[in-house]
């Protein structure tokens, strides 16, 4: 496949047009003047960064090749190419690619190249040796530590903030100051990432295509519309190209152009570069996800508007809210062990406003499973909980005035910096401001969290250390932030020149660990403790109550007894009566039987004499019933003699009657 031809149009006022030329494999586009070149031309002690490199270089007596320099005016008329590498089976173009080349009709081919410095192992190496060096001796982080690092950091930063146009960099190589520099947690992230990957190093697959495809349509719109010297097209265009490599060859550029701001137009493409979110599987799988239903729709749905962007023009309308439902709802389902979180709104929501939701869903399982955020969610949460273990240790690295106070008042960093974790600072911060910190999160993952912690508290160091426990507590939850909530350049700066060391932050996670672990016995220990004393409250309590039965039977046996005491009183009165009226009636007895003999006596006279009277009269009556009775007899029959005379003359009369009649 041929190189790509670069056309020259010259005016009538010496300025070269704007020419895009393709061929199916690589895209050269002509700009009409470098203003870095320009700015930097004036600056006599500020050349270009391919000077820099070949400085740097020179003093760290590294076997590297580097030729002649483009003089200024040569920059001037140097063509701003935008890189592509070829699909798989262009060579050549592969080549144009990996040197960096440029080709003029009409002019001489400037002869400028760079290999790279070093291999990666020999810088690893040195970075770890630089990194023991630093971390023994109690982890004393102290500014002489950093003093050649600061100097070579703030000239480039001082030289490029000279200069107001983005500049367009050359392929050129930068040696690394220390380990502890700004990129150290940019190279320690790069040592991660999984290496077993069939794609080579100048062949994009198919999510950095498309990357690279959307990358073109925004430099022709920006062209289009006469904004591409806003942009250092020809940088981000290497890192869309080849991030790994741009990233170990050039670490402070990359570091440098990440602090100042990734252009908005190209944010959701690098973002998703740098977590390798692209991933059509995924998207389709979001897509399936969004018809099933969630148990956490409800909870997403109150909850919306409570996040702090809700009013930006995105959110205030109806697509805009209903894409942040989805893919918090989508991510539910997907990850079903840490479902909902009120946090994956804050998270979600700067995504949606520089990509598709889709790739927001993509970028959010990125940040969940690559980035570790994953752990801030769990039930258990125990990774946000070691991070936030380090803030402490890191605090008092940088800040130990802040810390011994924190430690005064019993003030936890989980106190005021779970949000900022949880969050990733988007819960209180503009969303600018938020784009600036996730740039960093993208790049160097989420330990930067640090940096931008430790920033807010050393900015606020003399309220803290003014302020007692509840009034501490509630300024840094609440108005820590407000030192920089319109000056987002100035917290990244800050950030920027807080060194953290990735072998500092190891070491805390297992220092954490080690006191996790050690929590965890004493946890059981206490656990064991507290049920053993939860046993021996039950045995007291049941102990209690059976003290209590036996108490109640102890009044009621007491009752009893009283009672039968005052029985027992009782029947020995009525004993001492009863043993009276026994003794009285035994004296009644003895003296009884003469007076019942003669009482018997007495009366069985009376008795007699009566009877013999009775039977006197018993006598008489039967004399006097014997003449009765003779009387009687008398008296029958006088009457039946007059009952004959009667009936003779009831004869007669009838008999006279008869006469008569």
């Amino acid at each position: 496949m041929t190189e790509t031809a670069i056309q020259n149009h010259v005016t009538d006022n010496n300025k070269e047009d704007d020419t895009l030329i393709t061929d199916g494999s690589a895209i050269t586009i002509r700009s009409n003047h470098s203003s870095i070149a320009d700015a930097y031309s004036d600056d006599a002690d500020y050349d270009s960064l391919d000077t820099i490199a070949e400085q740097q270089q020179q003093q760290n007596e590294k076997d590297v090749i580097v030729t002649s320099i483009p003089t200024s005016n040569q920059r001037r008329r140097r063509a701003l190419t935008v890189t592509q590498n070829n699909r798989p089976g262009g060579k050549n173009d592969d080549e144009s690619v990996a040197t960096n080349s440029k080709k003029k009709v009409g002019e001489e081919q400037p002869d400028a190249t760079a290999t790279e410095a070093f291999d990666d192992m020999n810088l690893q190496d040195q970075i770890h040796e630089l990194d023991d060096s630093l971390i023994d001796g109690n982890h004393d982080l102290s500014d002489s530590d950093y003093d050649d690092d600061d100097d070579d950091d703030g000239d480039l930063v001082s030289g490029h903030k000279r200069n107001q146009s983005h500049r367009s960099t050359m392929s050129s190589i930068h040696s690394y100051v220390s380990s502890a520099s700004n990129y150290d947690l940019l190279l320690a992230r790069l040592g991660s990432k999984d290496t077993n990957s069939s794609t080579s190093a100048n062949t994009l697959d198919t999510p950095t295509q498309e990357i690279r495809n959307s990358f073109d349509r925004v430099y022709n719109d920006a062209v289009c519309k006469g904004e591409e010297d806003e942009i250092d097209w020809e940088f981000w265009s290497k890192v869309i190209s080849d991030f790994n490599s741009v990233a170990k060859s050039e670490p402070k550029v990359l570091s440098y152009n990440i602090q100042r701001g990734i252009p908005p137009t190209l944010r959701g493409m690098i973002w998703q570069l740098f977590a390798k979110s692209k991933n059509v599987k995924l998207e389709e799988q979001y897509m399936q996800l969004l018809k099933e239903e969630s148990v956490y729709e409800k909870a997403i749905a109150r909850d919306l508007p409570k996040a702090s962007f809700i009013n930006h023009e995105y959110f205030t309308d109806q697509d805009g809210q209903e894409a942040l439902f989805n893919v918090v709802k989508a991510y539910s389902l997907y990850d079903t062990e840490v479902g909902y979180s009120q946090g994956l709104l804050h998270i979600t929501g700067p995504l949606l406003l520089n990509m598709p939701e889709e790739e927001a869903f993509c970028a959010i399982v990125q940040l969940m499973n690559k980035y570790d955020l994953r752990g801030h969610f769990l039930p258990q949460s125990e990774l946000l909980s070691q991070r936030l273990y380090q803030l402490e240790g890191l605090v008092a690295d940088h800040l130990p005035h802040i810390q011994r106070h924190f430690t005064a008042h019993g003030v936890r960093s989980n106190m005021y910096a779970y949000q900022w974790f949880s969050t990733l600072f988007a819960f209180k911060f503009p969303l600018d401001t938020v784009f600036r910190i996730y740039d960093m999160i993208f790049a160097e993952g989420i330990e930067t969290l640090h940096r931008f912690s430790i920033a807010l508290l050393e900015r606020n160091q003399a309220i803290i250390l003014s302020l007692e426990f509840d009034n501490l507590v509630n300024f840094l939850k609440n108005d820590l932030l407000e030192t920089y909530m319109e000056n987002a350049n100035q917290l990244v700066k800050d950030a920027f020149q807080i060194h953290i060391i990735s072998k500092r932050l190891d070491r805390l996670a297992k220092d954490y660990q080690v006191e996790s672990a050690r929590a965890n016995n004493e946890a059981e220990a206490i656990e064991a403790l507290k049920r053993q004393n939860k046993a021996l409250a039950e045995s007291i309590k049941k102990m209690d109550i059976e003290y209590s039965d036996l108490n109640k039977e102890h009044t009621e046996i007491a009752t009893e007894l009283i009672t039968a005491k005052m029985d027992i009183a009782r029947i020995h009165d009525e004993n001492e009566a009863l043993r009276q009226q026994s003794n009285d009636l035994k004296k009644v007895l003895e003296t009884l039987p003469a007076e019942v003999e003669t009482r018997v006596k007495e009366e069985m006279e009376i008795l007699y004499t009566k009877n013999a009277a009775l039977v006197e009269r018993n006598s008489a009556l039967e004399d006097q019933l014997a003449y009765m009775e003779n009387m009687i007899i008398e008296i029958k029959e006088k009457y039946s003699e007059s009952e004959n005379e009667r009936e003779g003359l009831r004869q007669r009369l009838t008999d006279l009657k008869r006469l008569m009649g």
